[in-house]
């Protein structure tokens, strides 16, 4: 069973030791506030990843016809942003459902009462 919980969690992008610390480490809802504070504050790390990846397109500009290496370089390491943002804004959006199915428990549980 653990092999196949595993796989699936490989498939979605989690890997072992992040899938446990994801799954069964603190609140959801408290974790997604704290990245989202530092994602958008001022400087923070939205634009630190928008810096990074504006970098990367600045430097494409300054290449040379046919340095395909370098191009492919500087491809990856946008790609590689993008997936760092991608993987904050899936900790972001993870409080933001526990959050809403909090809410929703509780509104399910007043109306039972």
């Amino acid at each position: 069973m653990r092999k196949l919980l595993d796989w699936i969690a490989a498939k979605l992008g989690y890997f072992p030791r992040e899938f446990s610390r994801t799954r069964h480490g603190a609140d959801a809802v408290e974790r997604g506030q704290r990245w989202e504070a530092f994602y958008r504050e001022e400087g923070g790390l939205a634009d630190m990843i928008g810096r990074l990846r504006r970098d990367y397109f600045e430097k494409v500009a300054d290449l040379k016809p046919g340095d395909l290496e370098a191009l492919r370089a500087l491809a990856m390491a946008d790609r590689i942003a993008r997936e760092i943002e991608n993987k904050v804004q899936a900790v972001i959006d993870t409080g933001k459902i526990a959050e809403n199915d909090a809410q929703h428990t509780a509104n399910v549980a007043s109306i039972r009462r």
